[in-house]
């Protein structure tokens, strides 16, 4: 378990910001890579209610069941996070689930490429299907903030909601 920090920016390209990278010495850590997400609720929708996230995960042929605790208030997104990667599909795992009275509520799919910068800092260049999107995760708020100037980026700019709140917002704005 670990606090994770984020903060993501919507772009219309990735171009300055991996030059930005590469100027700071920032590290590609991973190759953009498909990933297929998919969030659990109970029928009640207990865990939203109560600010929680189950999610399963498929990246880079690894099956990553995660456990975020409800997040505290400030303009970044912070929660305790409980990640472990299993050994069996998705699938298997998603039926797993089920039979513990969950269902899916969400799915979503994104391909994101992984730099690293110094303090530990994650910056995750994702894609989806309504956006492009740089997300800013670290241990602490500082980090984050730091990374943020850093990278050229606006801290009034950041975006502390989920994909799945921007996916919503999104395609309120289109109806």
């Amino acid at each position: 378990m670990y606090t994770e920090v984020e903060l993501k920016y919507e772009v219309k390209d990735f171009g300055q910001i991996r030059e930005n990278l590469e100027k700071c010495g920032g590290k590609l850590l991973v190759d953009e890579s498909e990933e297929k997400n998919i969030v659990f609720d109970t029928p009640e929708r207990t865990l939203k209610t109560f600010g929680k996230l189950l999610r399963l995960r498929n990246y880079q042929g690894k099956t990553i069941l995660t456990v975020k605790e409800q997040g505290m208030v400030s303009t970044m997104k912070i929660r305790k996070e409980h990640e472990t990667i299993l050994s069996i599909t998705i699938e298997a795992a998603e039926e797993m689930l089920k039979v513990l009275g969950y269902i899916p509520v969400f799915h979503y799919e994104k391909t994101r490429e992984i730099w690293s910068m110094v303090g530990n800092v994650h910056i995750c260049l994702d894609s989806l299907f309504f956006g492009k999107f740089i997300e800013i995760e670290a241990e602490t708020e500082l980090d984050v903030s730091n990374a943020s100037r850093i990278l050229g980026l606006n801290l009034d700019e950041g975006l502390n909601q989920s994909y799945r709140h921007l996916q919503k917002m999104r395609s309120h704005k289109t109806e």
